[in-house]
């Protein structure tokens, strides 16, 4: 898994409406196969980028609980539990905010990695 400050700096990029690029090394590197679906997740129409970015979810975190959406105050957002959807342990679950659900879930998946690798190396 890519450490702390890479995936953060991802995270921000798609939390401001920007893209993962699968020809990007960095990227690459960070994500391994599932780049592909981070990439179409976050330049695809929403109508296909959902499902790249459920993708890209469980390629990540496989079996995770997921939901996302948009309202009038955020316009995608997403939250994820690993366990149960009303578990409350900080590692456990994450949150997202992005243009779009898909972003969304995007950004949520990379704060659940981020805090799954401060939990581990401090």
């Amino acid at each position: 898994m890519a450490d702390a400050s890479t995936l953060r700096h991802f995270r921000d990029i798609v939390a401001a409406g920007g893209y993962i690029g699968a020809a990007d090394g960095v990227a690459t590197e960070a994500f391994g196969g599932a780049v592909y679906a981070a990439q179409s997740a976050t330049t695809q129409t929403e109508e296909y980028a959902l499902g790249a970015a459920v993708v890209f979810k469980e390629l990540m975190l496989p079996g995770w609980c997921w939901r996302c959406g948009h309202g009038s105050q955020d316009p995608g957002w997403a939250h994820l539990n690993r366990l149960h959807p009303d578990h409350c342990d900080r590692l456990d679950e994450a949150n997202g905010l992005a243009p779009t659900p898909a972003k969304a879930l995007v950004v949520a998946t990379l704060n659940a990695l981020i805090a799954i690798e401060e939990a581990r190396h401090g």
